[in-house]
């Protein structure tokens, strides 16, 4: 029984380690998609490159 709860609590201190882990990767995950949409100053389909009005018909 003493036997069981140790390696349970190996298994335990394991996984806590393996979560501490994966916090670590998501955290430098958002913070890579966030510094990339603070960069994209242009927008992804640039606007007409006329007029300020826009599109006109009859040009």
């Amino acid at each position: 029984m003493a036997q069981e709860s140790e390696e349970l609590l190996a298994e335990i201190a394991r996984l806590r380690e393996d979560v501490r882990q994966l916090r670590e990767i998501v955290n430098v995950l958002v913070n890579v998609v966030m510094e990339e949409d603070l960069e994209e100053e242009e927008p992804e389909f640039p606007s007409y490159p006329g007029d300020s009005k826009g599109f006109n018909i009859y040009n």
